[in-house]
């Protein structure tokens, strides 16, 4: 066994209230899983998104004390929920199936050990998930391999108190901790094989391997991947890493339709397809696109019948794990007085209540350009009415076909054609003259008796 970095305390004592008090913690939802995700931006508020890491810390764990851990599951009488890594310590392990046993049922496990990257989440989750207060990683109970938390606790308080299980008591009803002597406290060993995980897969970046968990151990957590490292443990050769985990809710975009340009207030209809990549079947009741940017936000382009103003729908059918599914929506162009607008908006794949999951938030994008309708009746440019007798638009005037011009009973032409130009020079001669007389009254009546003298 290689040498240890500090020395083995054996309890003689209880270990309970050597610990810092803990929020009770149950696995929620699972956060997206994405190719090189790192443990600092694990979102979700499960620890399982951290499985594969986690495996090989227990795996090295036990390369630095052989059978430090050993596993309880698929024993009798004990139920070991969703994401709990069904781990102990060997004596705790051995009274926790002993105390299974003698009462008969099944005891509900909702948490025991938890590596390193676990407690991290945790303690970075906290003020959300339910988690009002963690541990900071390496000095949480459960990292000694000798805490449980029962969620049917009321039902084996009893029991378990008989088998060497102390109740943690009202701050935290769901815990116990093992007291029965002849365990190991194995924090500082949980920190102390990250350190020896990462020296072997970053020899150019070594961090001390002391077992305390300070600032350039936690830069370097939060660093790695959730998946783990290339390189596993450290004893009996290296296995290839863990697969990555398939998560239950995961989806592939396929592609997308709808029109570009839309009249304001005109409905169109749109659609996008996604491949189901995950292990969970989609509802047309549960699974739903969402607006993002930020999510939950409500649309400039909901029609009536959107779910809600941030849901355009559901699924069109229950989608199979390796399926096509369809999302189709109508669109409402809003309006747009004052000229064309561009309407951007980015819609993500949503199970209610669970968790966002799918392509990244931007990646569906629709792309509107919404132009302004054609003026209503009532404002359209109407030409007044035209006085009565007078032509239609567009009617040749009277004459062109060959009808005599018409006169109104005033004397005043209708319709006429202009006069031509002799006319109007005969016209102003007239006049001239006319005017001429009235100045000169004697030389006009001189000359008209001359005219009347001559003429007999």
């Amino acid at each position: 066994m290689p040498a240890l970095p500090f020395p083995p305390l054996l309890f003689a004592i209880a270990i309970a209230g050597c610990g810092v008090d803990e929020s009770p913690w149950v696995e929620g939802e699972i956060g997206r899983l994405e190719e090189g995700l790192t443990v600092a931006q694990a979102g979700g508020c499960s620890t399982a998104i951290v499985a594969g890491l986690s495996k090989q810390l227990i795996d090295e764990q036990n390369c630095i004390r052989p059978n430090a851990l050993v596993s309880f599951a698929g024993k009798a009488g004990i139920d070991v929920g969703a994401g709990v890594f069904p781990f102990l310590e060997p004596p705790a392990a051995a009274a926790l199936e002993k105390a299974a046993l003698a009462q008969g049922g099944k005891i509900q496990i909702s948490s025991a050990f938890r590596t390193l990257a676990q407690q991290f989440l945790l303690y970075k989750w906290q003020g959300s998930c339910g988690i009002q207060i963690a541990a900071s990683p390496g000095k949480s109970n459960h990292e000694t391999g000798l805490a449980l938390d029962v969620s049917n606790h009321g039902a084996w308080q009893a029991t378990l108190q008989k088998h060497s299980w102390q109740w943690y008591g009202a701050n935290d009803v769901v815990h116990f901790d093992y007291v029965g002597g002849g365990t190991i406290d194995l924090r500082g060993e949980s920190v102390l094989a990250f350190q020896r995980l990462w020296n072997l897969n970053n020899p150019n970046d070594k961090i001390g391997e002391d077992g305390d968990y300070g600032p350039q151990t936690a830069a370097r957590l939060g660093k790695t991947d959730v998946n783990g490292f290339a390189k596993g443990k450290t004893c009996g050769g290296n296995p290839p890493p863990p697969p990555p985990m398939t998560p239950a809710l995961a989806a592939d975009r396929i592609g997308q339709g709808g029109p570009a340009q839309l009249t304001e207030g005109a409905t169109a209809t749109f659609w996008a397809e996604y491949r189901n990549t995950g292990t969970a079947k989609w509802h047309p009741a549960t699974t739903r696109l969402g607006t993002t940017g930020p999510r939950d936000r409500a649309s400039a382009l909901a029609s009536a019948d959107w779910i809600q103003p941030s849901r355009p729908t559901g699924v069109d059918q229950e989608t199979a794990p390796g399926a096509i599914g369809r999302f189709t929506f109508l669109v409402t162009a809003p309006a747009a007085p004052k000229g064309p607008v561009v309407y951007a908006e980015h819609f993500a794949l949503v199970e209610e209540g669970v968790a966002w999951f799918g392509p990244k938030d931007d990646a569906y994008l629709v792309e509107l350009e919404v132009r302004p309708a054609e003026h209503p009746p009532s404002e359209i440019a109407v030409p007044p009415p035209r006085a009565l007798g007078s032509p239609d638009a567009g009617d040749p005037p009277p004459g062109d076909a060959g009808e005599p011009p018409t006169e109104a009973a005033s004397g005043c032409n209708v319709g006429r054609r202009p006069a031509t130009p002799s006319a109007l020079l005969a016209l102003i001669a007239l006049l001239l003259l006319g005017l001429r007389a009235a100045r000169y009254p004697k030389r006009a009546a001189a000359r008209s008796a001359l005219h009347s003298a001559g003429s007999t």
